[in-house]
C-alpha cells in the first residue's frame, strides 16, 4: 500500500508546482498588461489631450484646417495640421499678410491667430518663404531692436546671436529704425533691413503644426 501511495504523491507534488507556476506566469501577465494599459492612458492623455486642447485652440481662430500625411511612426501614420490657406514648412505654418500695418500691429493681428511674426531659423526656412513673397513688397519679421542698441531679439525668445542672420550687407545701419524686415533687392536678392516700426508693411505669421 506504501509503495502505491508514493507515485501518487509525488504526481500531487508536481501538479502542485505545475500550478503555482502557471499562476505566477497569469498573475505577471496581469501586472504587465496593467502597465501597459496604464502607459497608454497615460500617453494618450499626454499626447492626444495636448493636442485636442491645442486643435480646440485653433478652431476659435480659423474655421478650417488642412491635414496631410508626414509619413510613418511607430505608432503609425503622422499627421500634420495647418489652418488652411496656410503654407506648410518644416514644423511651421506661414500666412503672408496682404494687410499692410505698423509692426506691433502686424504682430497683434498674428497673436489673433494663434501664431507670431516669423521667426527665420535657417537659411533653407528662408529660401522656401521668398519663393512666396512678392519683390515688390516688404515684410515684417518678428525681430526688433526696441532700444535702438543694436539688442536685436526674436519675439519667441529664440536668442538672436545663436540664431541665423541673414542681413544685407551694410545691415542694420541706423538706430532709430528698430525693427526688421525682409526685402528684395536688385542684384542682391532677398535678405533683411533694419526699418522704422511705425511704417506700414505686409508681414509674415507663423505657429507650429498639430501633429496627430
Amino acid at each position: 500500500m506504501v509503495r502505491e501511495g508514493q507515485p501518487q504523491g509525488g504526481e500531487n507534488a508536481v501538479w502542485q508546482s505545475q500550478v503555482r507556476c502557471w499562476s505566477v506566469a497569469v498573475i505577471s501577465i496581469a501586472l504587465l498588461s496593467a502597465c501597459f494599459i496604464a502607459s497608454c492612458v497615460v500617453t494618450y492623455h499626454l499626447t492626444y489631450g495636448k493636442t485636442g486642447k491645442r486643435l480646440s485652440e485653433l478652431h476659435v481662430y480659423h474655421s478650417s484646417l488642412s491635414c496631410f500625411s508626414e509619413g510613418t511612426s511607430v505608432t503609425g501614420n503622422v499627421w500634420a495640421c495647418c489652418p488652411y490657406s496656410w503654407k506648410s514648412f518644416g514644423s511651421s505654418c506661414y500666412f503672408i499678410s496682404t494687410e499692410r500695418n505698423f509692426w506691433a500691429k502686424s504682430e497683434q493681428n498674428c497673436v489673433a491667430m494663434g501664431a507670431h511674426l516669423v521667426v527665420i531659423n535657417t537659411e533653407a526656412e528662408q529660401n522656401f518663404l521668398v519663393q512666396k513673397l512678392n519683390e515688390s513688397l516688404s515684410y515684417f519679421l518678428g525681430l526688433s531692436d526696441t532700444q535702438g542698441n543694436d539688442n536685436w531679439q526674436w519675439v519667441d525668445l529664440t536668442p538672436y546671436k545663436e540664431n541665423v542672420r541673414l542681413w544685407h550687407q551694410n545691415e542694420p545701419n541706423f538706430s532709430a529704425e528698430e525693427c526688421a524686415s525682409i526685402v528684395f533687392w536688385e542684384n542682391r536678392g532677398w535678405g533683411w533691413n533694419d526699418v522704422f516700426c511705425d511704417s506700414k508693411r505686409n508681414s509674415i505669421c507663423e505657429m507650429r503644426k498639430i501633429y496627430l
